[in-house]
């Protein structure tokens, strides 16, 4: 997985996909020049090594604004890698997806999916096993730990 940036100002990104041997290359805005950029860099891995691989042009959600490619190429990314995950990046949903990202940078495991249920603020998700959690580091005890919880006001 290779994320490209532009003039530091849009996200597409390059997967490669050793199992079926492709360079698929992504642009959420789906521009032109994006879109070239992107190829001529899978291109170029195709003719530095990867020369039996086939350089496609992924097929996914368009980014609808200008700000969300960001997020778009993450959740290309984490599509690539988790199995089952949704492939809803409608206006709807593009806050669920944020805030799924961001509890995976979090926690290191995935919510996992809502089977039928449409994306809104009023369906909690639910948390993956923890055999799917990353590992967590141990760390020593803090002064923290003997403060006192923060009493009612009355």
């Amino acid at each position: 997985m290779l994320p490209l940036n532009f003039h530091s100002a849009h996200w597409c990104c390059i997967v490669v996909k050793v199992s079926v041997q492709r360079i698929y290359y992504y642009d959420p805005l789906n521009q032109k020049g994006y879109v070239r950029a992107a190829k001529e860099v899978a291109t170029y891995l195709e003719f530095k090594g990867l020369n039996n691989y086939d350089v496609v042009a992924q097929n996914n959600p368009i980014q609808f604004d200008q700000f969300s490619c960001g997020v778009f190429v993450c959740w290309m990314f984490m599509r690539q890698v988790v199995q089952g995950i949704t492939n809803d990046m409608s206006d709807n949903s593009l806050s669920l997806r944020r805030f799924e990202l961001f509890y995976y940078i979090l926690n290191g495991r995935c919510i996992s999916p809502i089977k039928n249920a449409a994306a809104t603020a009023y369906v909690l998700p639910q948390i993956m096993p923890d055999e799917d959690k990353a590992p967590v580091v141990e760390t020593q005890g803090s002064a923290d730990e003997d403060i006192p919880p923060t009493q009612v006001a009355e």
